[in-house]
């Protein structure tokens, strides 16, 4: 009976393991792509010219944040590489249109649509490289 009682538990708490490891590595990342957002305003801030380039740098810091993201999720997460990077995408890519949505005050524009192709990408490569590299003995 405590082979089936054990069995039991461990069924129960993989997908709370699971969804825990999920919400973490989607507010790491997020952290990471504020983190990397803020260092590139204060760039833009001291420079003279601030035209163009927001939107590229708004871009940048999100395809660090999911890499971070998918990097740390597949290292919470059961399944390893391009799985992970792929389920770790998805709650970062829901909090990121929710505060695109919340700063633009409800207007999105076509680039903004861009954001999960990159997303997606940036985070199946994070979750390939954490999968791939060698633990060090």
């Amino acid at each position: 009976m405590s082979k089936k009682s054990l069995k039991r538990n461990i069924e129960i708490s993989i997908p709370l393991k699971c969804l825990i490891g999920l919400i973490l590595s989607s507010f790491i990342g997020i952290l990471s792509t504020l983190s990397v957002s803020f260092v590139f305003s204060y760039l833009l801030s001291n420079s003279e010219t601030i035209t163009d380039y927001v939107f590229v740098y708004l871009i940048f810091s999100v395809i660090i944040g999911s890499l971070v993201c998918g990097f740390i999720g597949s290292s919470f997460l059961p399944f390893k590489g391009i799985v992970s990077g792929l389920m770790s995408s998805v709650p970062y890519t829901i909090l990121v249109f929710l505060i695109i949505f919340i700063f633009t005050k409800g207007s999105l524009n076509s680039y903004s649509f861009l954001l999960p192709v990159f997303i997606i990408i940036s985070s199946v490569i994070g979750g390939i490289t954490k999968a791939n590299l060698k633990r060090r003995k």
